[in-house]
């Protein structure tokens, strides 16, 4: 997994270091666990990226823990030269697209479709969470050239935005989906129009 911020490499971006691990794959279903760690001085330097400097460390407090309830995570700061994030989540991966299991706790009855491969622009998928909010996917982009960089290579891809509107720090999720490599990228854009490219190697999980 690579990052950049405003389409450069951040040094203290540069810092975090990701292992992902498929767990279990059964019926087309992957769990993978994760694991992203980064040191106290890194931290601090990307929370100035993300302007959250300026708030309490209550209201940090209050963002990450809303976080940590939608993405199901866990947070070990006891060693501030290795802090850590670990999280479990399910993917349906088939040769159509791609589905997560999210937004549903891991209800594998209750696929949230990330990117199909048939899909055609302005296709929308859409789900509703246990406490009654509606999330929409929508196809925006279908690239017939090469438009994303992936290690030595570029490959085409479909892009699918996911309005945040009651997220306390995103604007968006812009989903990037390659029909051979699967989920390749995400695009995190902030409320304040910050830019952050997720560059997600497919040979690196383990």
């Amino acid at each position: 997994m690579s990052v950049q911020f405003a389409n450069k490499y951040h040094p203290d971006l540069s810092n975090i270091r990701d292992t992902i691990k498929i767990i279990k794959n059964q019926n087309g279903i992957v769990t993978f666990k994760g694991l992203l760690a980064i040191d106290e001085l890194s931290l601090k330097q990307i929370d100035t990226l993300l302007g959250l400097q300026r708030l309490s460390e209550n209201v940090k407090r209050a963002f990450a823990d809303n976080y940590k309830k939608i993405y199901n995570f866990s947070i070990d700061s006891s060693d501030k030269q290795n802090i850590k994030a670990e999280f479990e989540a399910k993917f349906k991966i088939t040769s159509e697209g791609i589905q997560d299991f999210i937004y549903s706790k891991g209800d594998e009855s209750k696929p949230f479709t990330i990117v199909k491969y048939s899909a055609n622009i302005g296709d929308k998928y859409e789900f509703t969470t246990a406490e009654g909010v509606k999330i929409t996917r929508v196809v925006t982009h279908i690239h017939t050239t090469e438009d994303w960089e992936l290690g030595f290579l570029m490959v085409k891809t479909t892009r699918v935005v996911e309005e945040t509107p009651n997220d306390p720090l995103l604007k968006q999720i812009t989903y990037i989906g390659n029909h051979k490599y699967g989920l390749v990228g995400i695009i995190l854009e902030t409320k304040d129009n910050k830019i952050f490219k997720i560059t997600i190697m497919p040979w690196d999980v383990l």
